[in-house]
């Protein structure tokens, strides 16, 4: 039964999350003065209804900081400058009219097809030429932007298969000081050998080796921590929620595989709750995006490793007060024996 739920929960979560993904308010701008962009803004609202959130700005520096932080995943200008069609990186052949879109391909190149399909469509009713800018590139060793990704599931991997193995082998038995000392000692080595595997010797994810260390080992904490939480309800079933909590369900909830914007409702919930959301993020902002706003991730993976091991050292405390009370109520109620015979 065991395999067999596995492989329920796996093709079915899947499938159920990403077989028809489609957009569910993700932001896109248009850039320029009103006189220019009200009327393509209203009518990509009237055709887009819930798929697209349309915002418009009045310059075209508002637009790449929109796209360069991730606040919209693409940004439309109706009349560009000279200036604006030399920002970043083309995409698309350069051209000396049309309207420029500006995008950021690190942010996902799903949620960049995405965003760009509606100003297509507007273009070739248009008759125009539409030339993509990308303002934060893919770098040359990651150019399907999947490093990240995989980083973080490693990761993530060695935060519940370390605790699943540790409460298989030792139950109750490991104290909750070693467990926490075990989780701190694999969660360092972890995290190094992630971090050495992807980054110096494959190049695929790169910045602050510091930040990705904190990254890693938070992870393997956050996971590893709530895992022998888990072990203490569930026993030997353990691996059977942990992974379907960390990976099933947070794989397609962290945005990281799809735009978190083509997820279902009940996984669009889940996606500022679970642990990889934060891993993937974090990992995706140290490469590309100069760390930025990463201290909230660091902050969501410390409660997760915080509120496990609680939780853990409360359930110990509680089991270990209540079972004496039980074997002194089991003498108590258990008949006298009766004196042996003489003999």
């Amino acid at each position: 039964m065991f395999p067999f739920a596995m492989v329920v929960l796996l093709v079915g979560i899947y499938t159920a999350a990403m077989h028809a993904p489609a957009p569910h308010h993700l932001k896109i701008a248009v850039a320029g003065p009103a006189s220019v962009t009200s009327a393509t803004a209203a009518s990509l609202r009237e055709a887009a209804g819930d798929a697209y959130d349309v915002s418009t700005v009045t310059t075209a520096e508002q637009a790449r900081h929109l796209v360069a932080h991730r606040a919209v995943a693409a940004a439309y200008l109706p009349a560009p400058t000279s200036d604006d069609r030399a920002a970043g990186t083309p995409s698309t052949p350069p051209s000396p009219s049309g309207p420029v879109l500006y995008v950021a391909s690190a942010a996902g190149a799903a949620q960049v097809s995405l965003a760009a399909a509606p100003f297509e469509a507007v273009a070739v009713q248009q008759h125009q030429f539409l030339q993509v800018r990308d303002l934060v590139p893919l770098s040359g060793h990651d150019t399907s932007g999947t490093s990240t990704m995989y980083a973080a599931i490693g990761l993530t991997l060695a935060g519940y298969l370390s605790a699943v193995m540790l409460s298989t082998a030792f139950g109750t038995a490991l104290i909750w000081r070693r467990t926490t000392a075990s989780l701190a000692a694999f969660g360092a080595v972890a995290a190094s050998t992630v971090w050495l595997i992807t980054g110096p010797i494959l190049g695929a994810v790169h910045g602050s080796a510091a930040a990705i260390l904190v990254t890693g080992w938070l992870t393997v904490m956050a996971v590893g921590a709530a895992t022998v939480f888990l072990s203490r309800l569930c026993g030997r079933m353990t691996a059977l929620p942990a992974v379907a909590i960390f990976m099933f369900l947070a794989m397609p909830a962290s945005g990281a595989a799809l735009p978190i914007e083509t997820m279902p409702a009940p996984i669009r919930t889940l996606h500022d709750l679970l642990p990889m959301t934060s891993t993937y993020g974090s990992l995706r902002q140290i490469t590309y995006f100069g760390s930025d706003s990463i201290g909230r991730y660091w902050l969501a993976l410390t409660l997760w490793a915080l509120t496990g091991l609680a939780l853990t050292l409360a359930y110990d405390t509680l089991k270990a007060r209540r079972t004496p009370r039980r074997g002194a109520t089991a003498d108590l109620s258990a008949p006298a024996a009766e004196p042996a015979p003489a003999r």
